[in-house]
């Protein structure tokens, strides 16, 4: 693997979640649009993103993890810009609300009238809560 960095900023309508040069990054997402990784020289590209998780590869081998809810990455010329509905690094996350929040889309689930999509959204984010708080240092 290449030397080369890459710049990365990490934005939600709250704060600047992350800012720095990274070796490599992956948008992990739920359901239809999978995955895609972002390493030094990447060819230009917009996509964007659902409900799931990012993963840093630092500068000195290390990962860092943190949840992603929706938005959109832009890269070119090794600098990527994330914007983000939301983001939590795993020690951000209240794990009781997490699974209160679980629990209730999951009930819904179950009734009829439902707004389904919306319904297991809120589960999706949930779950994806859940399993980045495990992750925590």
């Amino acid at each position: 693997m290449s030397d080369k960095l890459i710049k990365l900023k990490v934005i939600t309508p709250v704060k600047m979640l992350f800012e720095g040069e990274v070796k490599s990054f992956i948008v992990k997402t739920r359901g239809e649009v999978g995955e895609f990784a972002v390493l030094a020289d990447h060819a230009p590209m917009t996509a964007t993103i659902g409900i799931g998780s990012l993963v840093l590869e630092m500068p000195d081998g290390e990962r860092e993890v943190t949840s992603l809810f929706g938005g959109y990455v832009v890269v070119q010329n090794n600098s990527a810009v994330i914007v983000a509905e939301a983001a939590e690094w795993p020690g951000e996350i209240d794990i009781e609300r997490a699974e209160r929040a679980k629990e209730r889309a999951e009930a819904r689930l179950k009734k009829s009238g439902t707004d389904v999509d919306r319904a297991q959204a809120a589960l999706m984010r949930a779950m994806e809560r859940i399993e980045i708080y495990k992750l925590r240092k």
